[in-house]
């Protein structure tokens, strides 16, 4: 009789071994196949990687002119200039101006955002010029101005990827305007 139970108990531990180590050919096939997980990861990797946060900056009179910070910044070369379309950006270019690179604001798979300022004794501007991947100046926006005469002033601040420009005209007064950054950083106004 103990003879039976232990065949009985060893028939059953090697069908419940082949029955635990058997899978089917659809359980073999999704073995090889990439887990749904790992899927949702990685496109939301694309999705962040799409557009990166811009850098906020602020550009004031205070900080630029009457601080010195324009001036104490390394003049541009002119195979900078060249570099970063200086000339298409300025359409008052001339070799009496200074022209420095203030900051990099993004640096993306497809492009970058760069202020370029452009410094002279009685007016300085900064402009927020956007370059694609192979860097060919896509589009410029004056953020800062400032002149002698003091008759237009533009001071500019960049928070949460909303870029809102305060202007001083003696003829209009104050006012503000915002803009928006679309994808691939396409510039947008938001209406008052």
């Amino acid at each position: 009789m103990n003879f039976r139970i232990t065949h009985v108990y060893l028939l059953l531990n090697v069908l419940l071994f082949i029955a635990l180590g058997c899978k089917t050919e659809s359980e073999q096939t999704n073995k090889n196949a990439t887990p749904s997980k790992i899927t949702q990861i990685s496109n939301l990797k694309t999705i962040t990687e799409i557009q990166p946060r811009m850098k906020p900056f602020a550009l004031t009179f205070n900080d630029l002119i009457e601080k010195g910070r324009l001036h104490k910044l390394p003049t541009l070369t002119q195979k900078e200039i060249a570099t970063y379309f200086v000339e298409a950006i300025d359409e008052n270019f001339t070799e009496e101006y200074k022209y420095h690179l203030l900051d990099e604001i993004v640096t993306a798979t497809n492009g970058k955002m760069m202020l370029i300022a452009r410094e002279y004794d009685n007016e300085n501007t900064v402009w927020l010029c956007l370059y694609d991947k192979n860097h060919k100046i896509l589009n410029a926006k004056e953020v800062y101005y400032d002149n002698a005469e003091g008759n237009y002033q533009v001071e500019a601040s960049l928070k949460n990827d909303t870029l809102t420009l305060f202007m001083d005209d003696v003829n209009e007064g104050k006012y503000t305007e915002k803009y928006i950054f679309e994808k691939y950083f396409k510039i947008r106004q938001l209406k008052n």
